[in-house]
């Protein structure tokens, strides 16, 4: 008998150190001081979750004082540097004390870019947005709607993601015209802050003739400068692409290609955020011949993970198989909600 009271005592200890060693703090700027779990830091925002409120909190990386997290986990910095451990708040303005299991290093949090849970569940990896936009014009008649989906996975050392967008266009006395749009991504951290990136997309036009244009590539990334708030990523390697052109000269073809990258991000400006992305692909089977890919977005954050976002993207072919404009483009606004 007394030896099952020992038993059950000691399982109960064992319980209770156990609950406290897996609470993470956060020491806000305003004073306040968070008991709980932090669930990730990225992209300028950190997100906690506690036991006395319904929903996660996410904080702003500037407003936060301190960070303690005893439970390993891995730890990005602004130097290309990857680290497995926990962190211990100083107590001297932002200075925090990284513990690893190779020794400790002091840095400002400024300095940190990125945190990520070691047992993070499945959903707690992913980000998921979708958004939608209608135009009317009594003019003709003219109606266009658009659509889009983005969704990533975070890894521990790579990430996944994948893209899909429709614009349909119709007007009095005028053919539809449809374009679409979609491609996965694949990014893995190799040492400091290069990476390596592969993926596949596809574009297709009715407004071009184009009925399918399927681009496969791989190659280099390196980070030249990332911040908590910002980020400037440039990469290059070799794409083949597979292009089909329908109407009356129906055409396909396959070319070799360079491949050219630049992305930059600024996620933390209060409520806005913008990215511009730029893809150049430059021909080694047809030379002379240059396709040009560009993408800006403009978002604006509302209550509730709802968003508005304004998007212009730009294709460029300086010599199309057929005889069809060079240039494309679409502007759009569309209101869309985010899960992360």
């Amino acid at each position: 008998m007394q030896t099952k009271r020992i038993f059950i005592v000691a399982v109960f200890v064992f319980l209770i150190l156990e609950i406290f060693a897996q609470q993470d703090k956060v020491y806000t700027a305003s004073g306040d001081i968070l008991i709980g779990e932090l669930k990730s830091f990225q992209r300028g925002v950190l997100v906690f979750d506690t036991d006395y409120a319904d929903s996660e909190f996410q904080i702003d990386w500037d407003e936060i004082n301190g960070v303690a997290i005893g439970r390993s986990h891995l730890i990005y910095t602004a130097d290309g540097g990857k680290y497995k451990g926990g962190l211990v708040p100083l107590g001297r303005g932002r200075l925090t004390r990284l513990v690893t299991a190779d020794g400790e290093i002091t840095m400002s949090l400024d300095e940190i870019v990125e945190i990520a849970s070691l047992d993070k569940r499945f959903w707690d990896r992913m980000i998921v947005s979708i958004d939608a936009g209608l135009s009317i014009t009594k003019a003709n008649n003219v109606k266009q709607s658009s659509a889009q989906a983005n969704i990533s996975y975070r890894g521990d050392k790579w990430l996944l993601s994948g893209n899909f967008s429709n614009v349909g266009t119709t007007q009095d006395d005028v053919d539809p015209t449809v374009r679409t749009e979609g491609g996965l991504f694949f990014t893995r951290d190799l040492f400091g802050n290069a990476i390596i990136m592969g993926g596949a997309d596809f574009l297709s036009n009715s407004e071009q003739l184009l009925d399918l244009r399927s681009t496969g590539k791989a190659g280099f990334g390196y980070y030249f400068f990332r911040s908590n708030q910002l980020y400037l990523l440039a990469g290059a390697g070799f794409a083949l692409s597979n292009e089909r052109y329908g109407g009356d000269n129906a055409t396909s073809g396959n070319s070799f290609e360079g491949l050219g990258a630049v992305e930059f991000n600024a996620y933390n400006l209060g409520d806005l955020s913008f990215l511009a992305r730029l893809m150049t692909y430059p021909s080694l089977t047809d030379p002379g011949r240059w396709r040009i890919n560009a993408d800006f977005s403009l978002k604006y954050d509302l209550p509730l993970d709802f968003y508005v976002k304004l998007t212009y993207t730009h294709n460029f072919d300086s010599d199309p198989l057929i005889d069809v404009p060079r240039n494309d483009y679409v502007f759009k606004t569309s209101l869309g909600w985010e899960w992360d």
